[in-house]
């Protein structure tokens, strides 16, 4: 999906979409040929778990350590 439909989805914005790439904690995503981002629809449930995450108090960073450990075992 692209990201106005992952940000319709998931009630993110496209820029803190973007910013949540850049900083690593949603793994990059595919590009068109014509440079348009394409998520994967696994995407949409590690936004949701940012989010609940950011509301339980956590920080960004935290939340990115805490990602590592998943994707990395």
């Amino acid at each position: 999906m692209k990201i106005g439909q992952l940000a319709e989805r998931t009630g993110v914005s496209a820029k803190a979409i973007r910013y949540y790439e850049q900083i690593g904690v949603l793994p990059p995503a595919r590009r068109e040929p014509n440079g348009y981002r394409v998520y994967e629809s696994g995407a949409t449930d590690r936004i949701g778990f940012i989010q609940d995450a950011q509301s339980a108090g956590m920080s960004l960073l935290e939340i990115q350590m805490i990602l590592d450990l998943r994707d990395h075992g």
